[in-house]
């Protein structure tokens, strides 16, 4: 690896801490190193809007320009040329004959520029590998997942009335929405079910309806039934063997502390199984005496004697109730299990047939059909190597996105390139501004990143805080900071305290006065 170049540093980025600033400024020591020229060619910048793609594009190719026009005569500069040059350590002279050389480089091989949206270089990951993913290469990519949902359920409800399984399996669905005292208009309920679809947090829950017909969902049914027949006959013949345990002592009910214990059982024994179980005797049964004072010595040896065998028929009791739940809950859900499974095919079938491809769905797709690809065949088939990545925004970066990236990153990292050299990855984010969990963003990622606790890569991470806000006022810098010391002491979890105890030390680079006013409204 080149000496200079650090394999792996994540910069935790609050906001106005020149986070474009400092990607711009890290790409560029990069491409204007000494070497071998055109190593932008081997760079994949990442971020998420086409917004921030334009805006850090036009960073480089503004510096680029800057630096080229600069003149060699005299000492004029601008802050990202300082930064460069004294991050590159070399003189004023050649640093600007660089630039102007990468400069013309760029121009004359734009579209090698890498600077993309994670979902444009999915995109292009995809259409490199649709025929081994079975889609086809020419597909059409949908951002309104809605509208490609409204097709499918469409198309389900069509078959209604001429698939008698599938009728069967929508009429049980609309009863048990009736049940609910819910409308028995399936529509809304298909709609809101399939978003799930697209939902990279449900994605390996769901991925178990893959390929799954309505025989399969019937036969699980039947299956779940017996389960539930055995289940409930367990706890009958646990009930009955206390109580024949009573009998066989003589006990009554009156000799256990306000019969608690068994008329629980007898309402078991005749097959009352929804019974409340989060009451107090329940919670302490077995820690302490069956009886109350009152109950004769030779009741209380005998209540004592047979404790542990209560005990345990008891916990087996328990156990069973939770677990008739449990069976019961999937036998209830089975309808909407069979529906979203169907809706899968549908959806599979839009996209064979049609070519519509949601883009909620391409780092899914990825993950299943190419993420364990050796990444050589997978640069091989790109056309392109990369040596060195940026990925900006990472704690809005899902955990499929960031699995699928690892492979080619750590390829990068532990490979070599011309002339020996390794490549290096930059993450760039604020766990304190992840806004997208909704669709599969985890800030704990980003925290377990920098505080080593999770690491895919064998080189540990130079982590580099940006602790200066260039963007705001003094006032506003220490009201977030207070805001931060405040709320850090209501959070549970420590990771998250933590962060937000250190959100509070930003510092502050204009020396302004200004004002905060903060307005709260009365509660509802």
């Amino acid at each position: 690896m080149d000496q200079h170049v650090k394999a792996f540093r994540i910069f935790d980025a609050s906001a106005g801490s020149g986070k474009t600033f400092t990607l711009a400024r890290e790409y560029l020591s990069l491409i204007l190193r000494p070497g071998p020229g055109g190593l932008f060619r081997k760079i994949l910048a990442i971020t998420f809007t086409n917004k921030a793609v334009a805006e850090l594009k036009n960073r480089i190719l503004d510096s680029l320009m800057e630096f080229a026009a600069l003149s060699t005569e005299n000492s004029l500069s601008t802050p990202m040329f300082d930064a460069v040059q004294a991050e590159l350590q070399t003189d004023r002279d050649t640093l600007i004959q660089r630039s102007r050389a990468v400069l013309q480089q760029i121009l004359h091989n734009y579209a090698f520029f890498d600077v993309s949206t994670i979902d444009k270089f999915n995109q292009r990951v995809l259409r490199t590998f649709a025929r081994d993913l079975d889609i086809p290469t020419n597909f059409e990519v949908v951002l309104e997942t809605d509208l490609l949902l409204e097709a499918a359920i469409n198309e389900l409800i069509a078959q209604a009335g001429t698939n008698k399984q599938l009728t069967d399996i929508l009429v049980d669905f609309a009863l048990e929405k009736a049940e609910d005292e819910r409308s028995w208009d399936v529509s809304d309920d298909l709609l809101k079910m399939g978003r799930l679809l697209f939902d990279e947090t449900h994605y390996q829950a769901l991925d178990v309806f893959s390929g799954k017909n309505i025989e399969d969902f019937l036969e699980l049914k039947k299956i779940l039934r017996n389960y539930g027949n055995e289940t409930e006959k367990m706890l009958r013949n646990s009930a009955n063997a206390i109580l024949e345990r009573m009998e066989s002592n003589g006990l009554e009910y009156s000799d256990f502390s306000g019969k608690f214990f068994p008329n629980f059982i007898r309402k078991i024994s005749e097959g009352q199984f929804d019974i409340n179980t989060d009451s107090k005797w329940v919670e302490e049964f077995g820690s302490k005496p069956l009886y109350p004072g009152r109950v004769s010595p030779s009741k209380k040896q005998i209540l004592d004697a047979q404790a542990p065998a209560f005990t345990s028929l008891f916990q087996k009791i328990l156990q069973g109730l939770y677990h008739r739940d449990f069976l019961a809950n999937a036998y209830k859900n089975i309808a909407p299990f069979a529906v979203l499974g169907l809706l899968q095919q549908e959806l599979k079938k839009l996209r064979i047939e049609e070519g519509y491809l949601p883009i909620a769905a391409f780092n899914t797709i990825i993950a299943k059909g190419i993420a364990d690809e050796p990444a050589p065949y997978i640069y091989e088939r790109l056309g392109e190597r990369y040596q060195h990545y940026f990925i900006d925004e990472f704690q809005d970066t899902s955990q499929l996105q960031w699995s699928n990236l690892v492979p080619l990153v750590s390829n990068a990292i532990e490979g070599e390139f011309d002339q020996g050299a390794k490549g290096s990855v930059v993450l760039v984010g604020d766990a304190k501004q992840a806004i997208y969990r909704w669709r599969g963003g985890k800030a704990e990622q980003f925290l377990n990143l920098i505080n080593g606790i999770e690491n895919p890569f064998p080189v540990l991470a130079e982590n580099q805080p940006l602790p200066k806000n260039f963007r705001s006022h003094k006032p506003l810098v220490q009201v977030n900071n207070e805001f931060f010391s405040h709320i850090s002491a209501f959070l549970n979890r420590k990771a998250y305290s933590d962060l937000f105890l250190k959100g509070n030390r930003q510092e502050f680079n204009h020396d302004y006065q200004g004002l905060v006013h903060l307005e709260f409204l009365p509660p509802d």
